[in-house]
C-alpha cells in the first residue's frame, strides 16, 4: 500500500470532482424556479457531470415534483442523474432491532413501487441515467455470511426490474480493508453497476491515513464499479443535539479527491455540493464555491 504522500503525489494533477448528491428536504418545496436554475448555474460552474438524488420519497413525503425538475435542468445543463427511490427514517434502528429479511422485503417492495410510478416521469428525460437505492450499507451490520448473502439477494432482485442499479457503502473501521473488498465483491456481484463508497472522512468515521488502504482493497474488488463519495463537510455537533456539519477546508479536499483520482477511474462524486459549496448554503458555502473555482479550475 502506498503511504498518504506518495499517494497524494502519484493522483495530482489529473483528478477533479465531477458529480454531486443532491438530498431534498420539506424547504426545496418552496423554492421558485428562479432558485432552482441558480443551483444548476452554480453546479454547472463547479463542471458537475452528474447529480444523484438521494431519494424521492422519505418516509411517505413525496419529492417526485422536484426530481422531474431536477432532471429537466440538468438534461438542459449536459448532466446526467441517477434518482434515488425510496428511504425509512427507521432504517438504522430496523438494523439494530435485528430485523434483517423482513426490513429488506419492505424495503424493496416500496423502492419497486415507486420506480413503477416514476417510469413515466424518467422517461421523458435523456438526463436520466439510473436507479439509486438510498440505503447505506455499512461494516456492521451484514458481516455475518448470512445477512451478506441477504443483502446479495435483495440486490439481485431488485437489478432484475431496475437498470442501471446503484448503492453505497461506507466503512467504520470494523473489517479489515481486505474483508471489506471481499464483502463489497459479493453484494456487487448481485448485479450491481456501480457502488458510491463514502471516504468517511468528513463524517470522522476515517483518516486520510487509513482510508487509503480500504480504498485500495476496494478498488481492487470492484474496478470500474466504484466511485469514491468526497465528504466535503466537516461534523460541527453530533450525538444529544442532533447532526450538524459545515463546509471543510478546501486543502482538505484536494488531497480526498487526489487520493481518489489515484485509486479509482470515474470522478469522485461530492457530498455534497448544494449545501457546503455553492453560495445557496450560505457565507461559508460561499467562500468554499469560490475555494473550489480556484482549486478545480475548468481545463
Amino acid at each position: 500500500m502506498l503511504g498518504l504522500a506518495a499517494a497524494w503525489a502519484a493522483g495530482r494533477g489529473g483528478a477533479r470532482p465531477g458529480g454531486t448528491f443532491l438530498q431534498f428536504w420539506n424547504f426545496h418545496k418552496e423554492w421558485e424556479m428562479e432558485r432552482w436554475r441558480a443551483l444548476f448555474g452554480y453546479l454547472a460552474e463547479l463542471r458537475v457531470r452528474e447529480v444523484v438524488i438521494q431519494w424521492t420519497r422519505y418516509d411517505g413525503i413525496d419529492y417526485t415534483e422536484l426530481t422531474e425538475k431536477v432532471l429537466a435542468l440538468a438534461g438542459r445543463s449536459g448532466m446526467e442523474v441517477w434518482v434515488g427511490l425510496a428511504y425509512e427514517s427507521t432504517w438504522w434502528r430496523a438494523l439494530e432491532e435485528g430485523a434483517g429479511e423482513a426490513l429488506l422485503q419492505r424495503v424493496a417492495d416500496g423502492h419497486l413501487a415507486l420506480a413503477a410510478e416514476l417510469k413515466s416521469v424518467v422517461r421523458g428525460h435523456h438526463s436520466f441515467r439510473g436507479w439509486y437505492l438510498p440505503e447505506e450499507i455499512d461494516d456492521v451490520h451484514w458481516r455475518a455470511k448470512a445477512a451478506t448473502e441477504g443483502l446479495r439477494a435483495h440486490v439481485k432482485e431488485l437489478r432484475r426490474r431496475l437498470r442501471p442499479l446503484a448503492l453505497s457503502g461506507f466503512s467504520n473501521g470494523r473489517m479489515a480493508p481486505v474483508e471489506l473488498g471481499r464483502f463489497w465483491k459479493r453484494v456487487a456481484g448481485g448485479g450491481l453497476e456501480r457502488v458510491l463508497f463514502q471516504d468517511g472522512i468528513g463524517a470522522g468515521k476515517l483518516t486520510l491515513e487509513s482510508w487509503p488502504g480500504y480504498l485500495q482493497a476496494l478498488g481492487r474488488s470492484l474496478g470500474a464499479r466504484l466511485t469514491v463519495v468526497v465528504e466535503n463537510f466537516e461534523v460541527a455537533s453530533a450525538g444529544g443535539a442532533g447532526f450538524a456539519a459545515k463546509p471543510a477546508g478546501v486543502e482538505r479536499i484536494e488531497r480526498q479527491v487526489e487520493l481518489a483520482g489515484r485509486y479509482t477511474k470515474h470522478a469522485p462524486v461530492v457530498f455534497s455540493l448544494p449545501e457546503y459549496a455553492t453560495p445557496l448554503g450560505g457565507a461559508a458555502a460561499a467562500r468554499l464555491y469560490e475555494d473550489w473555482r480556484r482549486t478545480f479550475p475548468a481545463r
